[in-house]
């Protein structure tokens, strides 16, 4: 299909418009939440605002890049967008806690077809040298929104409403809309395919079950409950497997992942996920917690992640070209795993400055790296199978994203529980009413709750907040360190011998 660089060029802006929504949505509830929740009550179902979003973007990620390849991009992506918007809008006129859960289950069906597709189509319409180049957009798309969320959640709650924190999608979803139904064109043989329902199903089901054992109750802990679902759902990925093995077109062609490329992406980008989501959540609850920053010192922190991601990400993409994509990808995994080697020893005494290096050089590593996985993964296959193909990197990010969040949240809870309530008792002394004060964690990072503490009460709690997230930044060495392992395995060879299918027919 031709195009001009005026279409490519709207195209482009429509994808990136979409993706930024889909990917800023993952964070902006979180500063709004204690607003949501004194209005709407619910406390207990707090983690669920977010793990229902994240669940559905990760579970219909690969279902809707099959549609992709079988109904053309445009209509997935436009569909997506629908539903992307159709849940902003529900989701700002909730009045419970579980009608903005269900309503984040909308949004998180929608954000499943934006996300892959979106990169897809920005595979379609540009050859292996311009690719990399664009590419490296979506990279920094990926950090900037992951920062932003928390800041544009915060100020419009503080500025007009909570609900506005949904409603701003609206206008800029329905941008990208229109521009993506104007500027793409397609066509492509549609061939004859037999959905494949018991596959989708067994994944869906599979996946939920997981996940919803990790992110269960907040992460507080493994319950007999849990580790039943978790048994009942590894089970079912299991069958998963061996059903879509026999399948004739199945939702998720496992025969995809005996090509190295293909397979190392996978094991890349579920690392990758659980830096950039670790990042993301628990570096700006250590700086307000720990180290006395405000919510706006937080971000601006995290915020860091948005100037090494597109550095990284341009730079990768033009050195992809002349190195190949495996030294690109052990720059960028050596640059992530240094980065969260240097989140391990963090503490109380601790600088802005060294938080801030220690992130920039997280974000740059996961420039180099995702636009370099991304790119190789599109040139690996024919058109036909690129847009599955895409959909499951996104996909694997996500899983490792959920994963991380979750295994670090049930660590810090277990650490933080009895070494708080023992601070608590040290600093209290007996005082009832500075007692009930502090015995929520939450009050450390309330600026007005917070300057009701006596100073040396406060350092006695952050500092046991510190010691509780020494566990989840251990956990954070664990996936940088996978990321590089996985590099390892990277086959050598330049960016075009790479190639098996990307031409157009494939």
């Amino acid at each position: 299909m031709g195009f001009s660089r005026r279409r490519k060029t709207l195209v482009v802006l429509a994808t990136l418009i979409g993706t930024f929504l889909a990917a800023l949505d993952a964070t902006v509830v979180g500063t709004a939440m204690p607003t949501i929740i004194g209005e709407l009550g619910g406390l207990s179902l707090y983690p669920w605002a977010f793990a229902s979003y994240l669940l559905a973007a990760t579970v219909t990620g690969p279902v809707f890049g099959k549609l992709s390849d079988t109904y053309g991009r445009k209509p997935v992506y436009l569909a997506g967008i629908f539903l992307f918007l159709l849940g902003s809008v529900l989701a700002g006129t909730s009045q419970s806690m579980a009608a903005l859960i269900a309503f984040r289950t909308l949004q998180g069906l929608g954000a499943g077809a934006v996300q892959p597709v979106a990169i897809t189509i920005v595979g379609d319409i540009f050859e292996l040298e311009a690719r990399a180049r664009i590419q490296g957009l979506f990279g920094a798309v990926w950090g900037i929104s992951a920062i932003l969320g928390p800041a544009v959640g915060g100020l419009l709650t503080d500025l007009v409403s909570w609900r506005w924190v949904f409603y701003i999608n609206i206008p800029f979803g329905l941008v990208a809309a229109v521009l993506l139904a104007l500027a793409l064109t397609e066509s492509f043989e549609r061939r004859p395919r037999k959905v494949d329902y018991l596959g989708t199903a067994l994944l869906t089901g599979g996946l939920v079950a997981v996940l919803l054992a990790l992110l269960g109750g907040g992460g507080t802990g493994l319950s007999a409950g849990s580790m039943a679902l978790f048994v009942g759902g590894a089970a079912t990925l299991v069958l998963f497997v061996f059903v879509e093995g026999r399948a004739d077109d199945p939702v998720v062609p496992l025969d995809l992942f005996r090509d190295r490329i293909l397979s190392v992406s996978a094991a890349g980008n579920l690392a990758m996920g659980g830096v950039l989501l670790g990042v993301s959540v628990y570096v700006p609850l250590f700086v307000q917690g720990s180290l006395g920053g405000t919510a706006l010192t937080a971000g601006a922190v995290v915020a860091s992640l948005s100037i090494g991601w597109p550095v990284g990400s341009f730079v990768g993409g033009r050195m992809l070209l002349r190195t190949g994509y495996r030294t690109t990808l052990l720059l960028g995994s050596a640059l992530i795993a240094a980065g969260s080697a240097l989140c391990v020893p963090m503490d109380r005494g601790t600088s802005l400055a060294y938080v801030v290096t220690a992130v920039v050089t997280i974000g740059l590593g996961l420039g180099f790296s995702s636009t370099s996985y991304l790119v190789s993964v599109q040139n690996a296959v024919p058109w036909r199978r690129r847009g599955v193909a895409t959909s499951s990197v996104v996909f694997f990010r996500t899983v490792g994203g959920s994963l991380g969040v979750a295994v670090m949240g049930a660590l810090l809870n277990a650490s933080l529980g009895e070494r708080y309530d023992a601070a608590v008792g040290r600093v209290t002394d007996g005082d009832a009413a500075l007692g009930r004060l502090l015995s929520d964690p939450n009050a450390l990072l309330q600026p007005a709750v917070r300057s009701r503490v006596p100073e040396a009460a406060y350092a006695e709690l952050s500092g046991a907040l510190a010691a509780a997230l020494s566990p989840a930044f251990w956990v954070l060495l664990v996936f940088g360190l996978a990321s590089l392992g996985a590099a390892m395995f990277f086959p050598r060879g330049a960016a075009g011998d790479l190639v098996r299918g990307g031409a157009r027919g494939g």
